[in-house]
């Protein structure tokens, strides 16, 4: 008898058959690939693009024409097509969605081999159209053809995931049927690759409208799936472009055109018109910008939560929602800050120099944004603690509902403390119309002490007092800022009483006018460090834009008082006026050696301010006389006008009626004063 086999040999055996196992399969696998790659190498391709062209129409509904020459390789396999194009939509604006001057697909076997596709594509000068129809349909959306299965086929569309993509020298247009705009996206270099298990990465250098951009991207998955499929996607992106820098994390789920998920998103803004320009939006320049929140997308309605945004030393928080499932956006939200310096916002606002672009003028002929205004709905709530609207007024603890419907931005009550006092004010802008717009104001002020004002600007020692009222019913027609000047109608009263102003403090908050009238009525004020004001007052009626001075703008300090009177006329941006100086007792000016001595004329850009030609030469030399010798001299001559104890402010307060209402002898001696013009005669 034989020997009997050890247990030695009989644990061997287990392992010989799963080593011809394993040897016979990878026999079977390299045959196959052998098979695959001669198959490849063999057959022609070309012969199948009418099959390839029937199965893209059956499972998309669109042509894919290929005109040029079909090339294959072997290591690795691949195909090589020249002259690309995939059908647009039937609605599109051209007959082409892509177009490509060569396009190269490899794809590896194995996962092939199971009905799984795994594509290496390389595209040379592509050409990309996204764009929606009227409704907002993009024509990336094939309906329900794609989601039937091919017709000769036993279920869907393979399982298709792009692991590698080169773009070269590529071009992408973005096309809004609503609004016809178009935006072009020249792309220099792009290229997506696997990172990690089941990522990607993605870079890409570009231009938007001509600025440059870059974009890194990573993703957790396969992208090409997660958007055919309407998967969840993690992303972290980067962008950069020339004084602009943002990043997005979070998730985000790409379906039937709209987004929704949750991202993390932070920006830093140096530039912000150029970053406008990438946006396609209009935007004045601004200083530093800084934003950070979190994004919140479900079913057409995106959220800003946490909202922080800062630009120079101003900031702002709150939360934004827009609802964009209907025809118009609406947008809901708060916003809180606790400083907003407007005049650092927007550089030259409420500065009272000439407008931007050296026109020579101060209210801005740029048409309106009226369309910007009828293109979404809106009703936000806002707070601030500190508000500088301009270089002369601050308000505090502003609070209201600012609302934009159909066109229409309104304010139904705003309130604020300015200077110690409340002040209200509520108006609407109508844009209904589209190409001009109806302005109205109504705004109230008491309680506002100018000093406080002051202290609150940078300016705590330099005036004191100046209690304030304001009144003003405001309208006005047009399609710009000068426009609505042109045709403002309403009324206006401001008054003040018991200011001290320093010297200098005037100068500074760009009030030149104001400074040349008190020196020439007053010169010895250019010695005295201080001005005070018992009274200003300014109540003038309004009509189509002229507003009309009847000794209704009127100034009253220790030494002197001024009534004014003439027109100014918005709309030309022209000014004509007389001020009238009344000496009082005590330093030396006579009423007969200022009267009509200041006439002011010229531009609201460039006022100009001088002497009246009538009776100027021998009051100058009274004035200079006068000033010497402490006011002696003119007291002696009896040049001392026991009128002037007419108070100027009170007239201007019983506004242009009072003058009707004056004693006949003083209009008799009117009507017998030497004709030195209108205002001349009207104020000796």
């Amino acid at each position: 008898m034989g020997a009997k086999p050890s247990s030695k040999g009989k644990a061997r055996q287990p392992r010989r058959w799963w080593l011809r196992v394993l040897a016979g399969a990878a026999i079977i696998v390299v045959v196959l690939f052998a098979v695959a790659l001669g198959i490849i190498a063999t057959v022609d391709w070309s012969k199948y693009a009418a099959t390839v062209q029937a199965a893209v129409k059956d499972a998309t509904g669109r042509e894919l024409v290929l005109g040029g020459s079909v090339k294959t390789g072997i290591f690795p396999p691949r195909l090589l097509i020249e002259d690309v194009a995939f059908g647009n939509a039937r609605w599109g604006s051209r007959r082409e969605m892509v177009k490509a001057k060569r396009v190269e697909v490899r794809t590896a076997l194995l996962p092939l081999l199971a009905g799984s596709i795994r594509l290496k594509v390389d595209l040379v000068e592509a050409d990309l159209l996204l764009e929606t129809d009227a409704k907002g349909v993009g024509n990336w959306e094939f309906g329900e053809v794609a989601a039937k299965p091919a017709s000769g086929g036993k279920g869907a569309l393979p399982d298709v995931d792009l692991e590698w993509l080169r773009l070269t020298q590529a071009t992408f247009q973005y096309r809004d049927g609503r609004t016809k705009k178009v935006r072009r996206i020249a792309v220099d270099e792009g290229l997506v690759r696997e990172k990690g298990f089941s990522g990607r990465e993605i870079t890409l250098k570009l231009s938007v409208d001509g600025v440059p951009v870059t974009l890194a991207a990573t993703t957790d998955a396969p992208v090409l799936p997660a958007l055919v499929r309407g998967l969840p996607l993690g992303l972290t992106l980067e962008a950069r472009t020339t004084g602009a820098s943002m990043r997005a994390e979070g998730r985000m789920t790409l379906s039937g055109g709209a987004a929704s998920g949750k991202m993390k998103l932070s920006a830093e803004i140096d530039d912000t018109q150029r970053l406008a320009r990438v946006a396609g939006i209009g935007l004045p320049k601004l200083p530093p910008l800084k934003l950070a929140g979190e994004f919140d997308g479900r079913k057409n309605i995106y959220a800003l939560r946490k909202f922080q945004w800062s630009a120079g030393k101003s900031s702002a928080s709150g939360e934004l929602a827009a609802d964009m499932s209907g025809a118009r956006p609406k947008i809901s939200g708060m916003l809180a800050s606790p400083f907003l310096d407007l005049t650092e916002i927007l550089p030259g606002t409420g500065t009272g120099k000439v407008a931007a672009g050296n026109t020579g003028r101060v209210f801005p002929q740029e048409p309106l944004p009226l369309d910007a205004l009828n293109a979404v709905d809106a009703t936000v709530q806002l707070k601030v603690a500190r508000f500088i609207v301009t270089r002369q007024f601050v308000a505090e603890q502003v609070s209201g509902e600012i609302a934009l419907a159909g066109g229409r931005l309104r304010i139904d009550s705003l309130t604020a403390k300015a200077g110690g006092g409340d002040v209200r004010a509520a108006g609407q802008l109508d844009a209904s119309r589209g190409k001009s717009a109806q302005f109205n104001l109504s705004l109230t002020g008491a309680g506002i002490e100018l000093g406080r004002i002051a202290a609150a600007l940078g300016h705590p020692d330099e005036v004191s007092g100046g209690l304030t009222e304001v009144k003003a019913d405001l309208r006005g027609t047009g399609a710009s800022v000068a426009a609505l000047a042109g045709s403002l109608s309403g009324h206006a009263r401001v008054v003040t009483r018991s200011a001290r102003v320093k010297r200098g403090l005037v100068e500074q908050m760009g009030a030149d006018v104001m400074v040349q009238i008190l020196n020439a009525v007053n010169p010895a004020r250019k010695t005295e460090p201080y001005t005070d004001v018992q009274c200003l007052v300014v109540n003038v009626p309004i009509q189509g834009g002229v507003v009309t001075i009847d000794r209704t703008v009127a100034l009253e300090t220790p030494q002197v008082g001024m009534s004014a009177a003439g027109t100014i006329h918005l709309g030309h941006e022209t000014l004509d006026l007389s001020v009238r100086p009344n000496a009082k007792e005590g330093i030396g000016i006579g009423v007969g050696g200022l009267a009509s001595l200041v006439k002011i004329r010229g531009t609201l850009a460039k006022p100009t301010v001088g002497i009246d030609a009538a009776g100027a030469a021998g009051a100058a030399a009274q004035v200079g006389i006068g000033m010497m010798t402490g006011g002696l001299s003119i007291l002696a001559k009896g040049l001392y006008d026991k009128s002037t104890t007419d108070a100027p402010c009170e007239t201007a307060l019983r506004g242009p009626r009072s003058a009707a209402a004056a004693p006949a002898q003083a209009a008799k001696k009117e009507d017998k004063a030497s004709s030195g013009g209108f205002f001349d005669r009207l104020f000796r």
